[in-house]
């Protein structure tokens, strides 16, 4: 029960960083997360790696993870096409390469019920992906992806030591609601 809220609160806790505040602390490393089981909160330490994230930055990247939980192929192409993930150039290998990497980190925030991060297979099918994409990618991805992705990925992996099964699909549907919501508040003021 204990791994179950501590990795929902931290994964909820990325998600808040990114679409909320913008700003991220962008090491995942254990120690640098604190848990009070009393108040059944999650605090970070250790704000030395922070960045921020620029409005469009999180505007098209909200609606490629959105994409992905939806597992719809041909939107999650075009907004990397838009972030500038890809060129609009690469091979049908790149592109599929690229899409189903992204389906596959979005399986998490695409199930109904509970994800089994102690029983899914990402690492293992994300690394058959890499000679394509190594050998196909004309273009680096952004540059915020970096410490995002290692943020992200550190999350997950969190998640998998402590073989949690939650549900995901809410927490990211909530977040992606709470932030048009916000952008749309914002813009009438």
């Amino acid at each position: 029960k204990i791994r179950n809220e501590l990795s929902s609160k931290i994964l909820s806790l990325c998600l808040r960083e990114l679409f909320e505040f913008r700003f991220m602390q962008t090491d995942p490393n254990w120690s640098n997360f604190f848990y009070d089981p009393q108040m059944h909160k999650v605090a970070l330490l250790d704000f030395g790696a922070t960045r921020g994230f620029d409005e469009h930055f999180t505007d098209t990247y909200v609606e490629v993870i959105k994409a992905a939980a939806d597992r719809d192929s041909e939107k999650v192409l075009k907004k990397s096409v838009e972030m500038k993930f890809l060129s609009g150039y690469e091979t049908k290998a790149m592109e599929k390469a690229h899409v189903d990497a992204v389906l596959i980190l979005g399986e998490a925030f695409a199930c109904d019920g509970p994800f089994d991060f102690g029983s899914q297979s990402t690492t293992k099918r994300i690394h058959s992906l890499i000679p394509v994409m190594l050998k196909e990618r004309l273009i680096p991805p952004p540059e915020e992806t970096y410490s995002l992705h290692r943020k992200m990925a550190g999350s997950f992996l969190i998640c998998a030591k402590l073989q949690a099964k939650i549900p995901c699909k809410h927490m990211f549907d909530e977040a992606y609601t709470k932030y048009w919501k916000r952008k749309s508040q914002k813009s009438e003021v």
